[in-house]
């Protein structure tokens, strides 16, 4: 009997002890599941096109001028992917991310869907990124301040392409809109209208409701946030 008491002590032991050496991994893997962005391929809904974006600034830093640009740029609007073999072109709907600078750095990510995306051209091409660089504070209040905004010359600001644009000509826009289209929607104009609040995109990442001023202002914090701020201060 004290042999078998022996036993069952010992294993009884022996688990606890298991239990405490798993007990790091299985928080550690909490974490990452509360934390998508650190694997993207997991990521879903407003994170995964965080993480869309976080890609498309990675491609934008290749360019040595555009990347000096969005070092000047006090907001940015990225639309990772506005569809493929002309979906979407002259087509409603879509959504993106809304970055600012702040004293402390940029902002985490304000979500705005857009009404409508018009190019110019309406035959061929393959979709891409569009992104619009919001080179004063004036650009980004809009984002802030109206229900709904349009990004296009009628918005009364200077909108200027970046494929087609010298140096004279970026220094003069409000807006630099930049895509990495390719094929017959390269040299097209890229208008962007109705953009107006995602609250519900908005919820699913913060956990609770927040204004686009609140988070344009950096008055918000988000772990999923970090990788795209990082890439953005780089």
């Amino acid at each position: 009997m004290i042999r078998f008491s022996h036993t069952i002590a010992s294993r009884s032991v022996a688990l606890v002890a298991a239990m405490l050496v798993l007990t790091p991994s299985l928080a550690a893997a909490e974490g990452q599941q509360r934390h998508p962005s650190d694997d993207s391929a997991t990521a879903r809904g407003p994170q995964k096109l965080v993480d869309k974006a976080v890609s498309v600034v990675a491609e934008m830093d290749r360019d040595p001028k555009l990347h000096a640009l969005v070092g000047r740029a006090a907001g940015i609007y990225i639309i990772p992917a506005y569809g493929q073999a002309g979906f979407l072109i002259g087509g409603r709907g879509g959504a993106g991310v809304a970055v600012a600078r702040t004293a402390s750095g940029w902002s985490t990510p304000a979500f705005f869907s857009f009404g409508g995306l018009n190019i110019g051209l309406q035959a061929g091409g393959d979709g891409g990124s569009v992104v619009y660089l919001l080179m004063n504070r004036r650009a980004v209040s809009q984002f802030i301040d109206r229900t709904k905004i349009s990004l296009n010359a009628n918005a009364g600001y200077a909108v200027v392409k970046y494929s087609d644009a010298d140096q004279a000509n970026l220094a003069k826009g409000d807006v630099i809109v930049w895509t990495n289209t390719k094929g017959a929607y390269a040299g097209a104009t890229i208008e962007a209208s109705g953009i107006h609040a995602d609250d519900g995109r908005t919820r699913e990442f913060y956990g609770r409701d927040l204004s686009p001023r609140a988070i344009l202002n950096g008055q918000a914090s988000a772990p999923g946030a970090r990788f795209l701020q990082q890439a953005l201060a780089r």
